[in-house]
């Protein structure tokens, strides 16, 4: 096989216009075949550290945020962007050492400043502390990034409150909510949105198989346009469906059940039967669905392996945990939040830790399901890793090597479907070896390992000058009088709901 050689840097640092600085020299030669881990041993052996402790990066242009080598996909891409241009010195690898748990560079946490969009009166100048414990000041701005390791899928910005809480959150191994990033800005406009996700991308930067998912407002799609403008971008089906109830008040009951079955389709054949089906009831919907992109809110024709993500209902559920917290100072809110994050990191690990399942119950019950679903199932083997299966009527090709059905849950969910559980109990294979890495137990240790530092004590802050010096302004305009509203108010149509007898 062919043997590259790939330039070295490493004991360097990342300055502020993405540049590696301070480092040193060294190069191996790599095969063209190799998967991460012997990617990650052999850079291990040569510069003769703990594979444990090294971070792998590269960056495809000067001054472009570095994209991190973390898996057999990540090397493929690299291989193929490095035999375009073989020469030596073109796409080195930057080698980053992590010595303690606070290091592992700026993806683990981050504390950002904002630029001049949110102002408040008669605040001491404080800090929130986060990880790598680095302070920003909040009489300038507030912004707050809470991250850890985590599977690279960005889902779910949700503007709250005014001041608004800009947040973003994950779906973790153990099918529970991580948030990944907490900020809190004047309103929830252009720039507020766009500095977030600029933000955002300078901390974690571009990664494979991103996807955002936010409820369609036109800030949001303004601003992934500009900063994400690679990334798909998808709508979250509840969201949607209320816009369809709205548009199409007097069809909404007999649509409803095949508007769901539409989104959560997993093949392209299966979308067409039930689009049919809703254009027989009302084809305007079709249109205004065909309007928006099928990719947009489709699980079969979506760009990005959404898995089993459709809805952006994290964000609510963040947004009840710290419901009444909103309503305290700024200083304060961001003191809870750092508090709420601590606590269910240090919960979720130790039950990670006290586990005795390979991956997280949520998954463990797929299977468990999906198991039951296939006992009822024929299996047709045409070699060890090709089957046919027959559910009743119906017949699917399940591919194990290739982790792939014609049914389209196995590659959509990376978990077994109950035809390919049919195949794996047949010939008693061990099921966890087809579940994505990312539902093991292990990967949620990961997660977890770099704690949330708590916030010491306010006499222990170190306020810079620059910034206790700071004039802070009050907000323009006037405020109204008596107590903010804390809910929005309810049409006369949501309460007593009249619709018109032709169109609805």
């Amino acid at each position: 096989m062919e043997n590259i050689p790939i330039l070295l840097q490493h004991s360097g640092e990342w300055d502020d216009n993405n540049n590696f600085i301070n480092f040193h020299v060294d190069a191996i030669l790599i095969k063209t075949y190799w998967k991460f881990e012997q990617l990650l041993r052999e850079i291990a052996k040569q510069l003769q550290k703990d594979s444990k402790t090294i971070v792998i990066q590269y960056a495809i242009a000067q001054g472009y945020p570095p994209i991190t080598i973390c898996s057999d996909m990540s090397v493929s891409v690299y291989m193929e962007l490095k035999k375009s241009s073989a020469g030596m010195t073109t796409l080195p690898l930057y080698i980053l050492e992590c010595v303690d748990e606070r290091c592992i560079w700026r993806l683990k946490a981050s504390s950002l400043r904002a630029p001049n969009l949110f102002k408040v009166t008669d605040f001491n100048s404080v800090h929130s502390c986060l990880t790598d414990k680095r302070f920003c000041s909040q009489k300038q701005a507030v912004s707050a990034f809470v991250a850890a390791v985590v599977q690279d899928k960005l889902v779910d910005p949700k503007t709250i409150y005014t001041p608004t809480d800009i947040q973003r959150d994950i779906q973790k191994a153990y099918g529970q909510i991580l948030p990944l990033a907490y900020a809190i800005v004047d309103s929830e406009n252009d720039a507020s949105w766009e500095w977030f996700f600029v933000q955002l991308r300078e901390t974690y930067g571009q990664r494979e198989g991103i996807c955002i998912v936010s409820d369609r407002h036109d800030a949001i799609w303004k601003a992934t346009s500009i900063v994400y403008p690679e990334v798909p971008h998808c709508a979250c089906m509840f969201h949607l469906w209320n816009n369809i109830k709205t548009n199409f008040r007097k069809s909404q009951k007999q649509i409803k059940e095949v508007y769901f079955a539409l989104a959560r389709a997993y093949t392209v054949e299966e979308f067409n039967r039930h689009m049919a089906e809703l254009e027989a009831i009302d084809s305007r919907v079709k249109t205004y669905l065909m309007d928006i992109g099928y990719d947009k809110w489709s699980r079969a024709h979506s760009k990005a392996n959404r898995t089993m993500t459709m809805t952006s209902n994290i964000a609510e559920s963040v947004n009840a945990a710290n419901k009444h917290a909103r309503d305290l100072p700024v200083v304060n809110l961001l003191d809870f939040m750092t508090t709420l994050i601590q606590k269910w990191n240090y919960t979720n690990r130790k039950d990670a830790v006290e586990s005795f399942m390979k991956i997280g119950a949520k998954y463990e019950k797929i299977l468990a399901d999906n198991t039951i679903l296939s006992q009822a199932m024929t299996v047709l083997p045409s070699t060890e890793f090709l089957h046919l299966i027959i559910d009743g009527q119906t017949r699917n090709v399940v591919r194990l090597h290739e982790r792939n059905c014609s049914c389209g849950r196995f590659q959509l969910d990376d978990i077994p479907c109950p035809h390919a559980m049919a195949a794996i109990q047949k010939f008693h294979m061990d099921s966890y070896k087809y579940c994505s890495d990312y539902y093991s137990i292990d990967y949620l240790l990961k997660t977890y390992e770099i704690p949330v530092n708590p916030l010491p004590d306010e006499t222990t802050w170190q306020i810079p000058e620059h910034v206790s010096s700071q004039v802070v302004l009050p907000p323009k305009g006037k405020i109204k009088p008596g107590r903010l509203k804390k809910k929005r108010g309810i049409g006369g149509w949501e309460g007593n709901t009249v619709t018109c007898a032709l169109c609805g």
